[in-house]
């Protein structure tokens, strides 16, 4: 039965909100500040990226695990908000901050700070991911929780990507390194007051759930769920080709157009289409099953990516307009996937008997972030391989692969995504079923 009011859903949907000052940063940013702020090779970058990756791959099941297994007067996963979103927001104020070093000892800085940065991040946002499974049993429900996340996730992304180079222009007074430390202290500021709302404002409801007791099984029967492996996969396309226009849109503009000013616009239009995406996606979801619109989406999306090739030859109004297209079918299908995960954490439950939706979202997020390195590392390789010098005028074959990674690159990671919903068994009607028949129904 429905019990969740505006302001809880409001309350939960601010997480991401906060989250995203993370997020959009690593996204959009990093590998940018890294290699022409920073000061470090994109090779190296890639490198960063990958072992912190291996980091996650302890982290992020060790978070899961320890989040189904704890029992507070603040709930399950609520405490992780409370205790660890102040170090989050320092660590990220850390991370983009450029000290007074050797070569060395800036490299050692940089991993060191990363890998703090991604640990602290898997404490706060995957106890945030999978609080809907304890907020409420009702499917409607949980979708627009879904919706309310991605909607301020990319309102978000909005203000970062159109304030962030203002921003550190403005406080760093032409100084990069400076700026950018400034401008995130700021935004590590905003990260903690932000969770601190979501903690205050939402409820654990269904968190007796019976547990496995020993944590391998939680990971044995997550491993035995061919729709978690079909996910991961996705998770892995989405996050290492799909998402790649993001993190080069300001080489894009910095070198191909040769206007580095004008990306915050660029990406400011593009998410804010993404907003729009997301509250379509509320209305396709009531009438089309979530498969259905991950196959339908995804092709689209990649129409859209793979038409930005020829449109960045014709001018702005053509690439704009063929960016925005293509984030407007990412805005439907991002909340789409977050409701997937949530159907899987109940498959496993229902298959397994045993309630294990931290260790499921855990596992679920290690495959984005993995995902998310690959990306990163396939970056640098590629700008190395290619001859990117930082601060220069690049060659003909750069400016055609940044090109590339703005178009065709994601265009062929969406085309795998489609095809792997093809073979995805969890429709509407299945996960019905299964809803009713799980050991924590209600």
């Amino acid at each position: 039965m429905p019990m969740l009011g505006v302001q809880e859903k409001l309350s939960y949907g601010l997480g991401d909100f906060a989250s995203a000052f993370t997020w959009a940063s690593l996204s959009l940013y990093l590998m940018y500040f890294y290699t022409d702020v920073f000061g470090i090779s994109p090779a190296l970058v890639g490198t960063l990226f990958l072992v912190t990756r291996l980091w996650d791959a302890v982290t992020d099941p060790a978070v899961g695990l320890l989040a189904d297994r704890t029992r507070t007067r603040f709930g399950r996963l609520r405490p992780y908000l409370l205790f660890f979103s102040l170090p989050l927001g320092a660590m990220l104020a850390l991370t983009f901050t450029t000290p007074a070093l050797s070569e060395t000892g800036r490299v050692i800085y940089a991993f060191a700070t990363y890998i703090a940065l991604m640990g602290l991040y898997t404490l706060v946002n995957i106890p945030y991911s999978a609080l809907p499974v304890s907020m409420t049993t009702d499917n409607d429900e949980r979708r627009q929780l879904t919706n309310y996340r991605m909607l301020l996730s990319y309102i978000a992304f909005v203000l970062i990507s159109y304030a962030t180079l203002p921003l550190v222009e403005l406080l760093g007074d032409g100084d990069e390194q400076r700026g950018f430390a400034l401008t995130y202290t700021l935004y590590g500021v905003i990260t903690f007051v932000v969770f601190l709302i979501t903690f205050r404002g939402v409820r654990e409801r269904y968190v007796e759930g019976d547990s496995a007791s020993n944590p391998l099984k939680s990971f044995a029967h997550i491993g035995r769920a061919r729709p978690f492996w079909i996910m991961f996969a996705t998770s892995i396309l989405v996050f290492t080709l799909m998402l790649m226009p993001d993190s080069a849109a300001i080489y894009f503009f910095k070198y191909y157009v040769g206007e580095a000013s004008s990306v915050s616009l660029f990406l400011a239009m593009g998410y804010a289409s993404m907003v729009v995406g997301v509250i379509v996606n509320q209305l396709i979801m009531r009438r089309f099953c979530k498969r259905r619109v991950m196959i339908g989406a995804n092709l689209a999306y990649a129409i859209a990516l793979a038409s930005f090739f020829v449109a960045a030859d014709l001018g702005q109004p053509f690439y704009f307009a063929a960016f925005m297209a293509a984030k407007f079918i990412n805005g439907i299908i991002a909340p789409t996937m977050w409701a997937m995960v949530g159907d899987i954490a109940d498959y496993v439950e229902y298959k397994s008997g045993h309630r294990a939706t931290g260790t499921t979202t855990s596992a679920v997020t290690f495959s984005q972030k993995f995902g998310m390195s690959i990306g990163g590392l396939l970056t640098g390789v590629l700008f190395s391989t290619y001859g990117y010098t930082p601060n220069t005028e690049q060659s003909d074959t750069v400016l055609v692969l940044i090109k590339s990674m703005m178009s065709v690159l994601p265009a062929l990671g969406a085309l795998g995504v489609a095809a792997l919903m093809l073979i995805y068994p969890l429709g509407d009607r299945r996960m019905a079923e299964i809803r009713t028949a799980k050991p924590t129904a209600a």
